[in-house]
C-alpha cells in the first residue's frame, strides 16, 4: 500500500508548488505560534494553491473553540491538526486530525482515543517530544500502534530516515515540515523531491518483499 506523504509549514509559494508538482497526498499550513505561523488572511491565499485532489490541513496547536470553528469557516480543510488534548467535542462534527507528542505514556494515550472512536480504523498522528521543532521522536515506542489505526509518523523526519522509519514502523503516513527546509517556513524543492523520492523507495521494497 502506497505511503500516505503530507508536508506542513508551508509560508511562501515557491515550496508549496514544489510539493504539489512531486504528487504530495496532503499539504498543511500552521496557524499556530511558530516560525511557519500564517495569518487566517495568508493562509487563505496560500490554500488557494492547493488543487482539490491534495488534502488540506489547518495545523493548529491548543487553540480556543471560537478560533478552530472560525478556521473551519473560513478555509474549510479536510480537517483542522490539534494536539490531542485540545480536541472539541465529538458533537459538533468537526473534522479533526489529532496529534499525540511523544512521551512515556504515548500507547496510553492513543490506544485511548482508538479505543472512544467511532472510526474502525481511526487517522491520529504522532509526534516528537516537542512538534514543530524537528525533534526524533521515539520510534521503539510507536511499534505496533499502527495495528490500532492509520498512523500518521512525524517528529525529526527526513529525506535520508524516513525509509527506515517506514521499514521499522509501517505507517499508514508520514509528516515531515523541517526535514525538508532550507530555513523555517521554507520549504527546498530539492528536499521536497528527496523526501517523496524516498518514501516511493521504501514502497517499492514492501512490494518487493524487501521490507
Amino acid at each position: 500500500m502506497k505511503t500516505h506523504i503530507k508536508i506542513c509549514g508551508f509560508t511562501e509559494a515557491v515550496g508549496l508548488q514544489a510539493a504539489v508538482d512531486v504528487g504530495v497526498d496532503a499539504i498543511g499550513l500552521v496557524l499556530d505560534p511558530s516560525p511557519r505561523q500564517l495569518s487566517l488572511g495568508e493562509a487563505e491565499r496560500l490554500r488557494l494553491l492547493i488543487p482539490d485532489h491534495i488534502q488540506f490541513f489547518a495545523v493548529c496547536g491548543r487553540p480556543a473553540l471560537a478560533e478552530v470553528l472560525e478556521i473551519h469557516r473560513v478555509l474549510q480543510p479536510n480537517a483542522i491538526q490539534l494536539m490531542s488534548d485540545a480536541m472539541p467535542d465529538p458533537s459538533l462534527g468537526l473534522p479533526i486530525l489529532p496529534a499525540f507528542e511523544d512521551g512515556e505514556d504515548l500507547v496510553e494515550r492513543v490506544q485511548r482515543y482508538c479505543s472512544a472512536s467511532e472510526e474502525e480504523f481511526p487517522l491520529f498522528l504522532t509526534d516528537g517530544p516537542k512538534p514543530g521543532s524537528g525533534m526524533l521522536a521515539d520510534w521503539g515506542r510507536l511499534r505496533g500502534l499502527g495495528s490500532l489505526g492509520r498512523m500518521m509518523i512525524a517528529g525529526g523526519l527526513r529525506p535520508d530516515n524516513v525509509e527506515d522509519a517506514i521499514r521499522q514502523l509501517r505507517p499508514w503516513g508520514v509528516d515531515v515540515s523541517s526535514g525538508v527546509e532550507s530555513a523555517p517556513g521554507y520549504k527546498s524543492p530539492e528536499r521536497v523531491v528527496a523526501f517523496v523520492e524516498a518514501v516511493r523507495r521504501a514502497d517499492a521494497a514492501k512490494e518487493d518483499g524487501h521490507v
